[in-house]
């Protein structure tokens, strides 16, 4: 294996810093070939990604279609400044946010009031889109505060404060069940 070829293939010059591969040259040309290749390092990861944040099969498939088909048609965007993974994540986390902003304004809110006992997946989904993405993508893919920031394209201290706010709004819901089990 030549020196540096997976550092080009993912979009990095031989020291690690971003630049744009040959890979993402050429699909920024309209190679088809090209782009399929550099997405296929991506494709089980955007479908996982898709599946843990939206808990559905097929909201993740269609997530998983407009992700490729806005990435094949906005190729040109990346230049020498972003990572192709930090450009694929924005893509697939502003779908995967429509989606749960829109089942979101569709299902009943949770009061804090109401003490039954919940799954955590259902108490996952009591939080606003954004807190419930940062705290899975941080704690679940194990993305670093400052990947986020990338990724939401806001100050690391953003992500800071969604995590601290996505905690206690789970500490304040999960507290009545832990006083009934004790």
């Amino acid at each position: 294996m030549a020196q540096g070829s997976s550092c080009e293939r993912f979009g990095l010059d031989f020291q690690g810093r971003p630049g744009l591969s040959p890979l993402v040259i050429a699909a920024q040309r309209g190679d088809t070939r090209a782009f399929r290749e550099l997405m296929q390092d991506y494709d089980a990861m955007v479908m996982r990604v898709a599946l843990m944040l939206t808990s559905s099969q097929a909201a993740a498939q269609q997530i998983y279609c407009r992700v490729f088909r806005e990435a094949f048609v906005s190729v040109k965007q990346v230049d020498s400044s972003s990572s192709v993974f930090i450009w694929l994540y924005r893509i697939l986390v502003k779908h995967c946010l429509e989606y749960c902003r829109r089942r979101r304004s569709a299902r009943p809110s949770y009061t804090e009031a109401d003490s039954s006992p919940k799954s955590p997946s259902a108490l996952l989904a009591t939080l606003p889109p954004t807190e419930h993405m940062v705290l899975l993508l941080r704690h679940f893919q194990n993305l670093k505060v400052k990947t986020l920031a990338e990724v939401f394209n806001c100050p690391p201290e953003f992500i800071v404060k969604a995590l601290q706010d996505a905690t206690n709004r789970l500490r304040r819901q999960l507290k009545p069940a832990l006083r009934q089990a004790a």
